[in-house]
């Protein structure tokens, strides 16, 4: 008998314990249909970025989105909050991985990154305990604060940068409903491209940086070409492909081109015999 009290006792504790542990992530769940489609990118390649909105660095001090653009490097835009207890810190591990596995490209020389909080309340102090612990992960010590930005902003100049990049998320109690992606910038402020996901391929970066640079960047001009050339954006995979057909094509001119040249020597040498 009292083996049996003990035991229910234990599996009542058990099932309270669940339901305090659950509990708000049910009451805090975003159910209805219609919100849920309202979460998500909506792509706008092309689109130029309003480059007039001011934000925050982790010492408060005012930066302006253009200002961003004036060394005429692309740039990586995420967006997150930084208060996120899940998606956003997957999101922000797997960007760092793929920053330190680049071969050809360099963070601060060729590219810079910007993370911005869409959380209107939070302030450049949070911002800043994001910054020193991703930057000190960085390889070759590229922890400098013109490298990798973390922002903070108001609601009105955070609005504006989301809607015109597309990305759409709700208030979930305490917390956000909303996309992971990356955001590829040109030089000149305009949208290039959308990476999807918390973990990135480094191949996916530097394709995606290249396309917004025009492969102008990196140590290797050349290889660079090549890339964009044997590479190409699938957008229902929503990733890189090899293009099969391209390559073949290239292997066919220089083919002609080269037997052209063995006949023309092989001519040309036949003329001189006497």
């Amino acid at each position: 008998m009292f083996k049996s009290s003990f035991i229910s006792k234990v599996q009542l504790s058990i099932l309270a314990l669940m339901m305090l542990t659950i509990s708000p992530v049910i009451c805090n769940a975003i159910t209805d249909e219609a919100e849920v489609k309202e979460i998500g990118v909506n792509e706008k390649p092309g689109a130029a970025l309003p480059l007039d909105l001011i934000f925050f660095n982790e010492d408060g001090n005012q930066i302006i989105l253009g200002d961003l653009f004036k060394d005429g490097k692309p740039l990586i835009l995420s967006l997150a909050y930084f208060s996120c207890p899940r998606v956003c810190d997957l999101t922000l591990k797997g960007t760092l991985e793929s920053i330190n596995a680049l071969s050809t490209l360099d963070l601060g020389r060729d590219f810079k990154i910007v993370t911005l909080s869409f959380n209107p309340i939070e302030k450049p102090g949070i911002a800043k305990e994001k910054a020193l612990k991703y930057r000190s992960k960085l390889k070759e010590e590229q922890s400098a604060e013109d490298k990798w930005l973390f922002l903070t902003g108001d609601e009105d100049n955070i609005s504006k940068l989301t809607q015109a990049v597309g990305f759409n998320y709700k208030k979930d109690g305490e917390e956000f409903a909303h996309p992971t992606t990356l955001i590829f910038i040109t030089p000149d402020g305009r949208i290039s491209r959308y990476l999807y996901g918390v973990q990135f391929e480094p191949k996916e970066i530097r394709l995606s940086l290249l396309e917004a640079s025009d492969g102008k960047i990196g140590s290797s001009a050349v290889l660079n070409k090549v890339l964009l050339f044997c590479y190409e954006f699938d957008p229902v995979g929503k990733r890189y492909a090899l293009q099969a057909l391209k390559i073949v094509k290239a292997g066919g001119v220089i083919t002609l081109i080269s037997l052209g040249m063995f006949l023309t020597y092989y001519w040309k040498r036949e003329r001189k015999r006497p």
